[in-house]
């Protein structure tokens, strides 16, 4: 998935990425190109973080001349969007140019991870997801579903290519991400 986002994505995008399993996974598989710009969290404990980010960054595209026109793109996995996704609503009220890439694994990955290296039972980290592709549409942004490596491309470009908010669903894998 970050192979394609690195391909893709234009090279003067500005990131903002997210707390959790996909943070170490961007971090690894992503290769910044160009003048792009990441945001992250300082001690990356504050889940949700990445959404509410790309909308600031989103105001200093409109604000200040060195960003103005850029693409806006946010990560985050579906815990973190979760704890922010009605926010959404408001990208789609002011036409905020960003398109965010949810990975979806129905659990909170970073906390089962956790759990797991402490050898504890993985308890209370399942989640029980609306489908985000659809909620995104429901909004009145543009919303995208991936279920396989064969649609990403596709969707992903479409999401970029798109004026306002977009979101791009990619099921994954709760032991990979």
């Amino acid at each position: 998935m970050f192979g394609a986002l690195t391909r893709l994505a234009p090279q003067d995008a500005i990131f903002a990425v997210d707390v959790g399993n996909n943070t170490y996974s961007f971090g690894r598989y992503f290769e910044p190109t160009g003048d792009q710009r990441i945001l992250m969290s300082g001690y990356l404990g504050s889940i949700g973080f990445g959404f509410p980010a790309a909308m600031g960054a989103w105001a200093a595209t409109q604000d200040r001349e060195a960003f103005r026109g850029r693409k806006v793109i946010s990560v985050s996995g579906d815990g973190g969007f979760g704890q922010y996704a009605m926010e959404f609503t408001t990208a789609v009220k002011y036409g905020m140019n960003i398109t965010h890439v949810l990975m979806n694994n129905s659990e909170l990955g970073k906390i089962s991870k956790e759990q797991r290296a402490g050898e504890f039972p993985v308890w209370q980290t399942g989640l029980v997801n609306p489908p985000f592709a659809g909620f995104a549409r429901a909004c009145g942004g543009m919303g995208r579903l991936v279920r396989g490596r064969d649609e990403l491309d596709r969707h992903l470009s479409e999401a970029l290519a798109h004026e306002g908010p977009s979101l791009v669903e990619v099921i994954t894998d709760p032991e990979l991400f």
